[in-house]
């Protein structure tokens, strides 16, 4: 990405205006990147009255009755991270209506209920997270 703003600079013949959208373009590239890097879900955790999404930095707690829905979840269309560092954010689900992802592995994917809210994970043993709700 540097080499990306560097070149962008050098090109811009000394033209103030296009250095700057280069260099801004840059910046906000590498936040995004950033962002997306220390938001990205490494494990879940179920407690009694709520899911937990464990990230890099920090957690997400939604609380509510954890239920299963299905056992697997196609996401179609995103409004939000398409696979840089995962796929997070709001989701399209085959079969109908929207849900929210947080997903970092499509071929392991597990749709549950934290109480209104439909939630796509993915955790190692999709099997395995949906008995453990199931028994909850």
């Amino acid at each position: 990405m540097l080499a990306w703003i560097g070149t962008g600079v050098g090109v811009s013949n000394g033209n103030a205006l296009h250095a700057v959208a280069m260099l801004s373009a840059g910046l906000l590239l590498g936040a995004i990147g950033f962002w997306l890097r220390v938001t990205q879900p490494v494990a879940y955790r179920l407690d009694r009255d709520a899911l937990v999404i464990e990230r890099r930095r920090g957690s997400l707690r939604i609380t509510g009755r954890i239920e299963p829905h299905t056992d697997k979840a196609r996401l179609g269309l995103r409004l939000g991270s398409g696979g840089l560092y995962g796929y997070r954010g709001h989701f399209r689900v085959a079969g109908g209506g929207w849900t929210r992802s947080f997903v970092t592995d499509v071929r392991r994917t597990v749709l549950i209920k934290v109480g209104r809210r439909r939630v796509v994970l993915s955790p190692i043993d999709p099997a395995g997270l949906v008995e453990v709700v199931r028994n909850a």
